[in-house]
């Protein structure tokens, strides 16, 4: 609605000051007031269309996105086994080292690194 009432203003700015501009140019001391009243018209409504663009530009704007995505939701750890002889290893037998996680067995002694395999 605004938007309506914003473009009927600007078209009525530009069409009583361009009538007043004809008034004014026609010349006569009647013709230079009532071009005078209708160029301050124009320009009063240009004035209101400038003061809704800036309110309307004010607002913040709401943008919502709604994402779904699909499992469970839960949480479940995994057992480390080692690659050699298939033991459980701990989470005190992990190291980070250089960026990648090195496991230690405590059954066979291997010292191995560990690859995280893909979620899909």
């Amino acid at each position: 609605m605004n938007k309506i009432i914003g473009i009927l203003a600007l078209f009525g700015g530009l069409g009583f000051s361009g009538l007043g501009g004809i008034f004014i140019i026609a010349g006569g001391s009647d013709n230079l007031t009532v071009g005078a009243v209708l160029v301050g018209i124009g320009l009063l409504l240009f004035l209101v269309t400038y003061l809704m663009v800036r309110t309307e530009a004010s607002k913040p704007t709401l943008v919502s996105q709604n994402i779904q995505m699909s499992g469970s939701g839960e949480f479940r750890e995994k057992a480390v086994r080692c690659p050699g002889c298939g033991g459980n290893v701990k989470n005190s037998d992990l190291k980070l080292i250089d960026g990648g996680i090195m496991l230690t067995c405590p059954f066979c002694g291997k010292v191995s690194a560990l690859e995280e395999e893909p979620k899909w």
